[in-house]
C-alpha cells in the first residue's frame, strides 16, 4: 500500500498542474519553467537488480544509487546539489512535513559525523565522496541509509576509512567497515562505485534493505524515479514519501508527499510541492498559505509568505521560485570545505 501511495505520487505530481501555481511575488522570481510531461515507465527487466543491469554507464548519473534503492522503501530522496540544504529552512519555506525533512538533513548528519573524525590534516570528506546522494527509508528503519558514490577507486576510498578509523568486518557478501569509536554508522562498499552509510542504530545487520535491491527487480519506485533524473529538466533533488505522517502546519495526516527541487545555472531555484492530505485538501491548503514562521529570520519568513498552495485533483499543489539570492538562504556549505 505505501509503496502503490507512492508510485502514485510520482505518476500524479507529474500529472498535476504544477506549473500553473506561481509564487506570490512571482514577478520577482525567475521565470517559471514548464514541468517536463510523464515519461513512460519502461518495464521491469526480469532477474536480479544488479548494479551492472541497472546503472548508467556513465557514473555521474544518478543509476548506480537506484540500482541500491531499497524496493520497500517508504521514503527517498535523490540530492544532487553543491551545497547542502537547511533542511529546516527549506522544510519551513515549502511546508514540509517531518519526516520529509529528516531525509533532506540525513545528509548533513552524515557529514557532520565525518568530519568530527577525520583528522585535521586528512582530505576533506567530499574529496573521495560526491556530493550526490540516496536517501531511503525502510519499513522498519528507525533512521535514513545514505548512499553516497565514490569520486575515487575503490581501494583508495578504504583507505579513506582506515585512517578513520573504521575497520573491516567478517560478511561473505558484503564490504562492511565498522566504527571503533564514536561514529553513528557502519560502512558498505558496494558494486558501482557506491558506498552505503547504515546507522549503527539500525536492527540487525541493516543488510537487508541492500540485499533486496541486489536480488529483486526493479521497484516502480526505482524506475520511474530513474526515468525522471535522466529526463529533460531533471530535478537536482526529488523526494517521496508514504504516510499517514504528521505535519506540523495540519490538523489532519498526510499520506504522501513529493518535492522537487531545480536549480538553473545562476544560482536560482524552484520549488514544487504536491501533498495528499487524508483530509480536507481545501482547508489544507489555507492552513499552508496562513503559515507563520516567527522561529525563523525576517528573510525567511517572507519566504514563507510567497510561497503558494491549489488544490488540483484532490492534492495540495505548491511552489514557490527563488532568485540566487534568495536561494542562498537555504543552503549552508559542507563540512570541512570553505
Amino acid at each position: 500500500m505505501h509503496m502503490q501511495r507512492i508510485a502514485g505520487m510520482i505518476a500524479l505530481g507529474l500529472a498535476l498542474g504544477l506549473t500553473g501555481c506561481p509564487g506570490k511575488g512571482a514577478q520577482d522570481d525567475p521565470p517559471a519553467r514548464q514541468a517536463p510531461p510523464n515519461p513512460p515507465a519502461p518495464e521491469p527487466s526480469p532477474g536480479a537488480n544488479t548494479p551492472s543491469a541497472n546503472a548508467a554507464s556513465d557514473p555521474s548519473t544518478a543509476g548506480p544509487l537506484l540500482a541500491w534503492l531499497d524496493p520497500d522503501a517508504v521514503s527517498v530522496a535523490y540530492l544532487d546539489l553543491p551545497q547542502h540544504l537547511r533542511s529546516d529552512a527549506v522544510a519551513v519555506v515549502y511546508g514540509l512535513p517531518p519526516r520529509a525533512e529528516d531525509l533532506l538533513q540525513a545528509v548533513t548528519d552524515l557529514d557532520h559525523a565525518l568530519d568530527a573524525i577525520r583528522p585535521t590534516d586528512s582530505p576533506a570528506t567530499d574529496t573521495w565522496l560526491s556530493p550526490r546522494g540516496l536517501v531511503t527509508v525502510g519499513r522498519l528503519a528507525r533512521r535514513p541509509t545514505v548512499l553516497h558514490p565514490l569520486r575515487v577507486p575503490k581501494a583508495e576510498a578504504i583507505a579513506r576509512l582506515e585512517a578513520l578509523g573504521l575497520v573491516r568486518e567478517e560478511d561473505e557478501v558484503f564490504e562492511i567497515w565498522a566504527p571503533q569509536r564514536v561514529f553513528p554508522y557502519k560502512v558498505v562498499m558496494l558494486e558501482g562505485e557506491v558506498a552505503a552509510f547504515i546507522p549503527a542504530a539500525e536492527p540487525g545487520s541493516g543488510l537487508s534493505p541492500l540485499a533486496a535491491a541486489r536480488d529483486q527487480p526493479p521497484s516502480d519506485v526505482e524506475t520511474q524515479l530513474g526515468a525522471l533524473l535522466s529526463g529533460p529538466d531533471a530535478p537536482t533533488l526529488a523526494l517521496f514519501a508514504a504516510g499517514p505522517m504528521l505535519h506540523f502546519d495540519l490538523s489532519d495526516d498526510v499520506l504522501a508527499v513529493r518535492f522537487e527541487l531545480r536549480r538553473a545555472s545562476d544560482g536560482s531555484l524552484d520549488g514544487q510541492l504536491a501533498l495528499q492530505i487524508e483530509g480536507d485538501p481545501a482547508a489544507a491548503a489555507k492552513a499552508l498559505e496562513d503559515r507563520t514562521a516567527p522561529e525563523q529570520s525576517d528573510r525567511i519568513q517572507q519566504l514563507v509568505e510567497r510561497a503558494a498552495y491549489v488544490v488540483d485533483a484532490e492534492v495540495v499543489a505548491g511552489r514557490l521560485q527563488l532568485s540566487a539570492a534568495d536561494a542562498k538562504l537555504l543552503v549552508a556549505p559542507r563540512s570541512g570545505t570553505p
